[in-house]
């Protein structure tokens, strides 16, 4: 596919554009700086990781210090085991200005084509031409408020806004608030709300799982560390699964029920915040769905109905690179959660959006499927966690990335000029 734009093309003199100026984003510079391959990550904030400057103050990492760190650079030791949004923010932005990555913020990019034996990065400060992309756009840039969501919505007066754009239980102060979705977003913001708020509901669709955040005394990523030290594979999946399903006995006396048999895609969240919350009055969950709502009015599944001020959606999110990628994406249908706790340097072959990769010369290859020069960083958010898997596939797709451009370097001199 060739665009047919008429403006000026500008064949950078960088080999690699790197898509995102988050953690990926960084990750990956950092793999390419490190390999001797020039490259230039864009984004369109204003700022480096902007998906985590704006994150509500209570959230939490939910994988531990010890894996979620950039390559050669611990967290401080005063971060505890689980680093706060703020504090993993303020890390990022000093490793970036310690290693003054070749970053250029403000760069939106509209379309991404292949266009010979090249890339076609068409954005608002130019179009460019480059052998390699990549995609390091995350999941968190794109939220999701789904079709029938949006139905229900329709005749509400009150104020409604995604998980997203909740960055302070400020907003919601001494309001009647309904939290739809009970994940881990909308457990954390449920809790933050409830601290404030006149009345916070969070409404829970069929179940919830609450986890221990420390199994048998222990994170569950030590477990981890642990299990992979000492044990077979086989072994290693065996006790990292029963350590993950370790609860806090039955807490439907609470309403907090667990979800029914055959329930899939409930991801659990880790920590009683939500327990004492409830205890404590701040929080009353619902088990249930929203059928409709008349002014401020919102009815529920059960015939019951709530007069509401704010509503935050906590429904998730999608990647981002959809809106970018001019291409016929080949996507996965493999459903989320499907990877053993501990293929950690693998992951599924696409879920929950995202392409199929070309896992002929490495299992866990980040060259799309069918696209020679497009790579992935940022996909896998389970094992380890998204933290440390960033780094893995960084460092993947730029040994690909490398031996790409020696394999094409006579191709893409050839088009260059």
């Amino acid at each position: 596919m060739t665009s047919a734009a008429s403006d000026h093309v500008e064949r950078l003199a960088e080999d690699v554009i790197v898509i995102g100026a988050g953690p990926a984003g960084i990750a990956s510079a950092y793999a390419l700086e490190q390999a001797g391959i020039a490259y230039k990550v864009i984004d369109r904030a204003k700022i480096i990781g902007s998906t985590w400057c704006n994150l509500y103050p209570s959230l939490k990492l939910n994988t531990s210090r010890y894996f979620s760190h950039m390559p050669g650079a611990p967290f401080p030791q005063d971060y505890g085991i689980f680093p706060t949004g703020r504090q993993y923010y303020e890390y990022l932005i000093n490793f970036a200005e310690q290693h003054n990555f070749n970053i250029e913020l403000g760069v939106e990019v509209k379309r991404v084509v292949p266009e010979d034996d090249l890339w076609r990065v068409e954005t608002n400060q130019g179009t460019w031409l480059v052998p390699v992309v990549i995609a390091a756009t995350g999941i968190f840039g794109r939220p999701v408020v789904p079709d029938d969501v949006r139905e229900k919505l329709r005749g509400f007066t009150g104020t409604w806004l995604h998980a997203h754009d909740f960055r302070t239980a400020e907003q919601v102060r001494g309001q009647r608030v309904l939290v739809v979705g009970n994940g881990p977003s909308g457990v954390d913001i449920s809790a933050a709300s409830g601290e404030v708020a006149a009345e916070t509901t969070l409404l829970i669709r069929s179940g919830i799982v609450l986890r221990r955040r420390y199994p048998l005394g222990l994170p569950k990523h030590l477990w981890l560390m642990l299990a992979d030290a000492l044990l077979p594979k086989g072994w290693c999946h065996l006790l990292l699964r029963q350590v993950g399903r370790i609860d806090y006995g039955d807490v439907s006396y609470l309403g907090l029920n667990p979800p029914p048999p055959g329930t899939g895609g409930l991801t659990p969240y880790a920590g009683r915040e939500l327990i004492d919350a409830v205890k404590a009055g701040h929080v009353q969950p619902k088990i249930g769905e929203m059928t409709h709502c008349e002014g401020d009015i919102v009815h529920f599944s059960d015939g019951t109905r709530q007069q509401i001020d704010t509503m935050i959606l906590a429904t998730g999110y999608l990647p981002v690179l959809h809106q970018y990628l001019d291409i016929d994406l080949p996507l996965s249908d493999t459903p989320p959660d499907s990877s053993p706790p501990c293929d950690w340097l693998h992951g599924p072959n696409g879920e929950r959006g995202w392409p199929l990769r070309d896992t002929s010369q490495h299992p866990n290859g980040r060259q799309v499927l069918g696209y020679p020069g497009l790579y992935l960083v940022g996909t896998y958010y389970k094992g380890k966690g998204a933290m440390s898997n960033m780094n893995i596939e960084a460092q993947i797709a730029t040994e690909q990335i490398s031996t790409y451009l020696k394999q094409h370097e006579s191709a893409i001199r050839a088009v260059a000029n």
